[in-house]
């Protein structure tokens, strides 16, 4: 489509691209320039890339919305069909619905349909993706006859977290109401603020909370005074939760949780289908089902030499007969095991573990190949997290929406994160302040709130104060801690990995 395009510069069309598809803009339409007014080619860009689609019969993500929303505008007499079949609805969320969401829904609800919408316009954090709160907000404009349930009691939180939680949004100047949340669990439990001299340093206090409350994870936790072992509470890994504003953060808390021997779990890494070999696999799959797809056929061909076309061309028929009777695990075998032998690919340490995952994740599926090609496909983020697994689980504050945990450590509680204001980015304050609120009902019994003096960020040393979000809570509510002062010799790793067993 753009051949002289960088990899960044195609990721910046494909999310413009995306984003238009959510105003429900075509290629050419005028509206296009007004809203993408840096970016010339797009127009030209969009049309090839539909294109591209239509002649290999696909969708992509936001098709399936952009789309739906086209025939039914188009085709009367289909979207009667389905007001019809439809008249009951429920939305979830429904503070962070776009433009092409919203218009679908009021295409399926004419007068007469049941529509039960819920949401908190406090939670509303998907701006970026073209997220707009007013459609919750103008929610009883459009729908005159519609009953307001104010939900007020929480049953997730302690008072105190809820409290601090609501001291911080209710300074938010587009604020639509004052609901005050109330719980019966009474702690007097208060929120831990802990200052790190650096970034490497919160990483350590995070990992020294987990232990503390864990009870030490080894009897070398309790010796190097690292835990007390006179902790009121005992939780398990699986109660932890560290939740941060960037990916970026994650790096120096991965490192320190590898040094500590603590399991721990990583939510919203990049995507398989972002990786090389998973893309070439799943494109012989592909394959099988729709053998015409000149996009999957030029991913197999495109670096094949003269004599691999020939055994690519033995094998393809092989596949496809395989796919009738076999698992997809069994066809994903297969594949690799063509690729290494008669394609003579070599894959690392790292490329073997993914496509172990992408198998893995296929014996739930059966025989059920196109099901499997497109759940992979559409598989979220929070997707890959375990709530079974006993491991500390990291993820972005974003990640972290819908979910909860005993116990939630916040790092980064600074200015410059929390509010996000790095140079190139403009910082939607309100939005922000919205997203601390959810990290901190993310919590149950426990809330640390951590910051760094200086942190490195992006390869550059800066110096932060702490984040405005926390002035707002009252003193009453917070209680300043302080890492333990005694130096502790490491163990080697191994004697420590054993000690959890």
């Amino acid at each position: 489509i753009v051949p002289e395009a960088s990899e960044k510069e195609l990721t910046a069309y494909l999310d413009q691209i995306a984003a238009a598809k959510d105003l429900l803009l075509a290629p050419d339409a005028p509206a296009l320039v007004e809203h993408f007014p840096d970016n010339a080619d797009l127009s030209t860009v969009y049309a090839r890339y539909t294109a591209l689609l239509r002649a290999n019969r696909l969708l992509d993500f936001d098709d399936l919305i952009y789309q739906t929303v086209q025939l039914f505008e188009e085709q009367p007499a289909v979207l009667q069909r389905y007001q019809d079949r439809f008249r009951w609805l429920s939305v979830d969320e429904y503070q962070d619905i776009n433009y092409a969401q919203y218009r679908l829904l009021r295409l399926l609800t004419p007068p007469g349909t049941n529509l039960c919408a819920i949401g908190d316009p406090d939670q509303a954090i998907y701006g970026f993706r073209g997220a707009k709160r007013e459609y919750f907000l103008r929610f009883q404009q459009d729908f005159p006859a519609a009953k307001l349930l104010q939900l007020d009691q929480n049953y997730r939180s302690t008072q105190t977290i809820l409290d601090a939680a609501v001291q911080v949004i209710a300074e938010s100047s587009g604020r639509a109401t004052a609901l005050q949340i109330w719980s019966d669990f009474v702690d007097q439990t208060k929120l831990q603020i802990y200052q790190a001299p650096t970034d490497n340093a919160e990483a350590e206090y995070v990992v020294h909370q987990v232990e503390q409350l864990v009870g030490g994870t080894s009897y070398f936790s309790l010796d190097t005074g690292r835990t007390s072992g006179t902790e009121a509470e005992v939780y398990s890994f699986g109660d932890f939760a560290v939740l941060y504003r960037t990916r970026a953060q994650s790096r120096l808390l991965i490192e320190a949780f590898d040094r500590s021997g603590i399991p721990y779990q990583t939510v919203g890494e990049t995507p398989l289908v972002e990786y090389k070999e998973i893309r070439q696999i799943l494109a012989y799959l592909w394959l099988t089902v729709n053998p015409t797809a000149t996009f999957y056929q030029e991913q197999v061909y495109a670096q094949a030499r003269r004599k691999d076309v020939v055994r690519i061309g033995y094998f393809m028929p092989r596949l496809q007969a395989a796919a009738t009777s076999e698992s997809v695990a069994q066809l994903i075998d297969s594949v690799t095991e063509f690729l290494r032998i008669d394609l003579q690919t070599t894959f690392n340490d790292a490329q073997n573990e993914r496509i172990a995952r992408l198998r893995r994740r296929a014996t739930t599926f059966g025989r059920a190949l196109r099901d499997f090609l497109e759940a992979t496909l559409l598989q979220h983020e929070t997707d890959h997290y375990d709530p079974r697994a006993d491991r500390v689980t990291l993820m972005t504050l974003h990640a972290a929406k819908g979910l909860e945990f005993p116990v939630v450590l916040i790092p980064g509680c600074e200015e410059t994160l929390l509010p996000y204001s790095l140079a190139g980015h403009d910082v939607d304050l309100e939005e922000e302040r919205r997203l601390f609120y959810v990290g901190l009902t993310r919590a149950q019994r426990r809330l640390i709130l951590l910051h760094a003096k200086r942190r490195l960020l992006f390869g550059q040393r800066v110096q932060n104060e702490p984040s405005r979000f926390l002035l707002d809570i009252a003193e009453t509510l917070k209680e300043l801690k302080a890492m333990a002062s005694g130096k502790a010799k490491k163990p080697a790793a191994e004697e420590l990995q054993l000690s959890l067993f």
